[in-house]
């Protein structure tokens, strides 16, 4: 088992465990410092959907950078074991939860107390779950108008995900490593 760490803001040097599951692929240093510098103070005070959360990473730090609540989703049950151990050891319990399913089911049945300011997305490569997700959230808007919507993809991809999901504007494409990150905000008449 490996262990990450938190790059900035209140839980900053706390590492968080990463289970050794094939399919979890955790976002780099790198890369998640990169997207919360781009994002800048947008995280302070944001209600934040962690999708396809895996280690929780991304919405560890986004709690560590202020982010008011954070909900985490994934399907593995291993994983989601992790994340309530590392829920209760950040001492965040009041200010996140963790949801057991797939994403898109969550979505589609409207079990996930959105909408969101912040949605970070990290679906598994080569599954087309990217084309999945991006049809549920233009199906569903669980991005606040002018929220934002991040999602990885590998970065010796295309310069652009195979559809962006409707009612988004496409900002920015970042690559870091194997990663690419897409930036995308919700339109303010959504």
């Amino acid at each position: 088992m490996g262990r990450l760490r938190i790059i900035a803001g209140e839980l900053k040097g706390r590492r968080l465990p990463v289970i050794d599951e094939p399919a979890l692929r955790p976002t780099s240093d790198r890369a998640r410092e990169a997207l919360f510098n781009i994002l800048g103070d947008r995280t302070a005070g944001a209600r934040v959907l962690d999708a396809y959360a895996g280690s929780g990473a991304l919405g560890f730090e986004a709690l560590s950078r202020g982010a008011r609540h954070v909900t985490f989703v994934d399907s593995s049950k291993v994983v989601l074991r992790a994340l309530e151990h590392s829920r209760a050891e950040m001492g965040c319990l009041d200010r996140c939860r963790v949801v057991a399913g797939d994403v898109v089911a969550l979505l589609d049945r409207g079990a996930l107390a959105g909408p969101f300011d912040l949605v970070l997305a990290d679906p598994p490569y080569g599954r087309g779950e990217h084309v999945r997700f991006l049809a549920a959230v233009g199906r569903h808007r669980p991005v606040v108008p002018g929220g934002f919507l991040i999602v990885e993809d590998e970065a010796r991809k295309t310069q652009v995900l195979e559809t962006d999901p409707p009612g988004f504007t496409h900002l920015r494409r970042t690559a870091y490593g194997r990663s690419a990150l897409h930036f995308y905000e919700a339109g303010r008449d959504s």
